[in-house]
């Protein structure tokens, strides 16, 4: 796509009627009102009865880009539900009208979902990812992110702007998908599914994905012209480069509304019952979370996957606080990796540390909260991190080893052996204590 900041157009921004500022009024929503560029009936709810939010609207796409039909065949065969909900998302791709959390019977955005909204249905949900260009309220959202001013360790609030990090540091577009982050969201899900249905025989709980699509340059357009003016040269260099062959978005089922981890401050804040604990066990089963974490990190390793590469490092791993389901499950796949493909032995070792320090953290979160860490005198690690991993790794260990097929490297690290014999070694295979090569330091 040329000329990617090129002129607005004016046809590209969907209206939505009017709301409250936590989200839309309940007088919204009637029967048979989904609008928009086309005039197709989602069957959002598998079937049964449902009311249809008005300000959902559904947008062509220019191009598709990935069908789950044409390059998973087997996993729409495990879901024969979704098949006429596929063949919808061909034809157009719902839009929500706002990005100001809304939830409603048919479809819900939760909150701190800037790029993501759910359409509900009787066997979960459609998730949407990457159509907010068309929200009526992207422009205050993105003056919102350029207002925001990211924490570094160490220093606190910094004069860089969330609108900043996104396309700097993540190679993003923010409030957008670009080409290459759409295809891999979908092929990187679309390969732990087929893995897990080919020898677990059923669909796992992660996003099944269903298509992915471009959208037409005028829609591409006019999210980039609204951004542009708010973007350093530099950020905005990033974003030309990374929205080079255009906008894109995807679409998945879920089990059900995928509220993570990080959002459960949130989420717990109005609830009756005293204390942390308390108010999460009223909202899931924390026992039932963690085993489902476990096992289903256990069956990715066993598969032959990473929960995440290094260039998802500080980006995002699905099995961080941001991207673990509060069901047990895990969203955002775009970081998975197949182990095989990681040939050097300390990038390996580096992955797998990284993914059993993130699922400690997230565990930690998930039961504390915000609670100041256990930390005593100790902070490296903290008392509590020291519990989590002592409960954590043998009980990963012993699934993986239960499971088999793992990677020979994931199976050895996560395998028992004295310590004192083991630890010198495993240490420098880190590059901890060796002299840098070169003479540079």
């Amino acid at each position: 796509m040329n000329d990617v900041f090129g002129e607005r157009a004016s046809d590209v921004a969907s209206g939505m009627k009017g709301g409250t500022k936590d989200g839309i009024r309940k007088g919204d929503v009637k029967k048979g009102d989904i609008k928009g560029d086309i005039d197709i009936d989602i069957d959002i709810d598998g079937g049964a009865a449902r009311d249809d939010c008005a300000i959902v609207t559904c947008h062509a796409p220019a191009a598709i880009l990935w069908d789950a039909a044409d390059a998973a065949p087997e996993l729409v065969a495990a879901r024969p539900a979704l098949a006429d909900a596929l063949a919808a998302l061909r034809a157009g791709m719902p839009a929500a009208g706002r990005i100001a959390p809304f939830d409603e019977p048919a479809a819900v955005r939760p909150y701190r979902h800037l790029r993501a909204f759910y359409l509900r249905r009787a066997d979960g949900v459609l998730a949407i990812k990457g159509s907010e260009i068309f929200a009526a309220d992207v422009e205050p959202h993105l003056r919102m992110l350029g207002a925001h001013r990211v924490e570094f360790p160490g220093r606190g609030r910094s004069l860089f702007s969330a609108l900043e990090h996104f396309p700097l540091n993540e190679q993003k577009i923010p409030l957008a998908m670009s080409i290459d982050e759409a295809l891999d969201d979908v092929q990187a899900a679309a390969a732990v599914q087929r893995a897990h249905l080919a020898r677990f025989g059923c669909i796992a709980r992660v996003p099944l994905p269903l298509v992915a699509i471009r959208w037409p340059d005028a829609a591409a357009h006019a999210h980039l012209a609204r951004l542009a003016p708010l973007l350093t040269r530099r950020a905005r260099r990033a974003v030309e480069r990374v929205a080079a062959d255009g906008l894109g978005a995807l679409a998945y089922h879920y089990p059900g509304v995928a509220h993570r981890v990080a959002h459960l401050p949130q989420l717990l804040a109005a609830r009756p019952e005293n204390g942390w604990l308390a108010r999460l066990s009223a909202l899931t089963d924390p026992a039932a979370t963690i085993d489902g974490w476990l096992e289903l990190l256990a069956r990715l390793l066993a598969l032959g996957f990473l929960p995440a590469s290094v260039e998802s490092m500080g980006v995002g791993h699905c099995i961080d606080t941001k991207n673990a389901v509060i069901d047990g499950g895990f969203v955002d796949l775009g970081s998975v990796c197949r182990a095989a493909d990681v040939t050097d032995d300390r990038r390996l070792l580096e992955t797998l540390l990284s993914a059993i320090a993130d699922l400690a953290q997230t565990c930690r979160q998930f039961l504390l909260g915000d609670t100041p860490d256990v930390e005593a005198e100790y902070r490296n690690p903290s008392l509590a991190m020291v519990m989590v991993l002592n409960r954590l790794l043998p009980d990963l260990a012993a699934r993986v080893q239960r499971l088999g097929g793992a990677d020979p490297r994931v199976a050895d690290m996560l395998g028992t052996r004295p310590a004192a014999g083991a630890l010198a070694a495993e240490l420098t295979r880190l590059g901890l204590g060796a002299a840098p090569p070169g003479g540079h330091r």
